[in-house]
C-alpha cells in the first residue's frame, strides 16, 4: 500500500488506534484508560508540525490531546474533535487485533470512534502538509463514553488561553451523514426513607413499599404524558422513565428504604436540568399521601439537547462536507454527544464520521469504504472552509 494515499494510511492508523486498550476506567473500574493512547496521537500530531499539549482532566490519569497548527497565510479556524476511550470488552474474543474480513475491520473502538479518529488525524497532517492557511486545532478527548471530564478540561483550557474556533468537526459515527440534532438526558434519583422493623410486627415500622410503588406508577403515567407533545422531526418525542429501582433488603423484614433512578431524554428547547423540577412535581404530589416515610431528590448529571446552526460557519462546513460527500443525509441521533458541549461553549458544531455496526456491542465494526473516504472528504471541506 501507498502511505501517501489517505486510504490507506487512515487504515493503519486505525489498526493501531484500535490495537491499544483505552477502556475508560470509570465504565470498568481498573481499565486502562486514555495514557497510552494520547501518547500515540500526541507524537503522530507532533511530527507533523502541530503544538502538542497534553490537557489533564479533573480525575487523575484522563489526558487529553490538543494539537494546533497556525498557517502561514491567514484563514478560518477549524477544531477536529474525537474522543480517545471506549466502553469495555466483556465478551469479545479479541478486542484489540483490529481483524479484517472483506470490507469490514472489527474490533472495540473501530466505529466508536478510532476509525473517525484516524481520519481527523489522516486529513490534520496533510492540511498540514500543504501548508493550509488559518488555525487548525485537533482536539482529542478522554472519557465522552462516561462524565465528559476530557472535554470539560479541553474547554476550559482553551478558554484560559483565549483560544476559540469558528467552528469544530466531531468525528462521531453517522455513516458519513450529518448529525444535525440529538437528544438531552438527565439522571435524577430519588430516595424514599421509612423505618425497618420485623415483618410479623409492621404496626412497628415505617415501610416505604407503598410509596415507592406509586413513584413507579407516577413515572409511567409522566412518561406516557411527555409522549403526547409534538415530537421533533428528526428526533421524535423525549421520554421519562424509571430505569433502576431497589427497595428492601431482606423477605422478613419491613422495607425501610428505596431508591428509583429516573432517566429524561429531552428534546431541542427543554432544558436537562429541568428534569429535577418534574420529578419534584411528581414526588410533591405523592408526599402528601405518602407522609409517613421521607423523600430526597437529587440530580445526578443533566446534559442539554442539541441542534445544528441553521446559518453561519456550522452550516458553511456543514454544506462544504455535503458538496464532498455527495448529498448525505441529514440526521438526528436519539443518544447524546458533545456537540452540546462544544456549542454551549461558543464554538458551533458539525458532526459527521464514518461507520459500520455493533456500537457498545461484541461484535463492533467499522465500513472499510466509509473510513478511506472520510480523510479525503475533511480534507477538501476543511481546506475551502479556512480559505473562505
Amino acid at each position: 500500500m501507498n502511505p501517501a494515499y489517505p486510504g490507506d494510511a487512515v487504515v493503519e492508523l486505525t489498526r493501531a488506534l484500535v490495537g491499544i486498550d483505552s477502556v475508560s476506567p470509570s465504565l470498568a473500574p481498573g481499565a486502562a484508560g486514555e495514557s497510552a493512547i494520547a501518547d500515540v496521537v500526541a507524537d503522530r500530531l507532533a511530527a507533523a508540525g502541530f503544538e502538542v499539549r497534553t490537557v489533564e482532566a479533573a480525575v487523575p490519569g484522563r489526558p487529553s490531546v490538543v494539537a494546533t497548527r497556525t498557517g502561514s497565510g491567514p484563514g478560518r479556524s477549524v477544531v477536529l474533535n474525537g474522543h480517545l476511550d471506549t466502553v469495555g470488552v466483556e465478551g469479545m474474543d479479541d478486542p484489540f487485533g483490529a481483524r479484517i474480513a472483506g470490507e469490514r475491520m472489527l474490533g472495540r473502538g473501530t466505529s466508536d470512534m478510532k476509525g473517525g479518529v484516524a481520519g481527523l488525524i489522516v486529513a490534520a497532517e496533510r492540511l498540514a502538509a500543504s501548508d493550509a492557511p488559518g488555525l487548525l486545532t485537533v482536539a482529542l478527548v478522554s472519557d465522552e463514553e462516561d462524565g465528559s471530564v476530557g472535554a470539560t478540561a479541553v474547554l476550559a483550557d482553551l478558554a484560559s488561553r483565549g483560544e476559540t474556533a469558528d467552528v469544530c468537526l466531531i468525528a462521531e459515527p453517522t455513516w458519513l451523514d450529518l448529525a444535525v440534532a440529538h437528544r438531552g438526558y438527565a439522571v435524577v434519583r430519588v430516595t424514599i426513607s421509612g423505618r425497618a422493623a420485623h415483618s410479623s410486627q409492621p404496626d412497628e415500622a415505617v415501610d416505604v413499599m407503598p410509596a415507592f410503588a406509586a413513584l413507579l406508577a407516577a413515572i409511567e403515567a409522566a412518561g406516557l404524558r411527555v409522549r403526547e407533545g409534538a415530537p421533533h422531526p428528526l428526533l421524535g418525542h423525549g421520554s421519562l422513565m424509571a430505569t433502576v429501582a431497589r427497595a428492601g433488603t431482606a423477605p422478613f423484614t419491613v422495607a425501610a428504604r428505596a431508591e428509583v433512578i429516573i432517566e429524561r431524554r429531552t428534546l431541542p428547547g427543554e432544558a436537562g436540568a429541568a428534569a429535577l423540577d418534574e420529578v419534584r412535581a411528581l414526588v410533591g404530589a405523592l408526599a402528601a399521601e405518602h407522609g409517613a416515610v421521607t423523600w430526597e431528590v437529587d440530580q445526578v448529571i443533566a446534559r442539554d439537547a442539541w441542534e445544528a446552526d441553521a446559518a453561519g460557519p456550522a452550516a458553511e462546513l456543514a454544506d462544504l462536507l455535503a458538496a464532498a460527500l455527495g448529498a448525505p443525509g441529514r440526521t438526528g441521533a436519539p443518544y447524546w454527544m458533545e456537540s452540546a458541549l462544544w456549542q454551549a461553549a461558543g464554538i458551533p458544531a458539525v458532526v459527521c464520521g464514518p461507520a459500520g455496526g455493533g456500537l457498545h456491542a461484541v461484535d463492533e465494526w467499522v465500513d472499510l469504504g466509509q473510513l478511506r473516504r472520510f480523510p479525503v472528504v475533511v480534507e477538501r471541506a476543511v481546506r475551502k472552509f479556512l480559505t473562505s
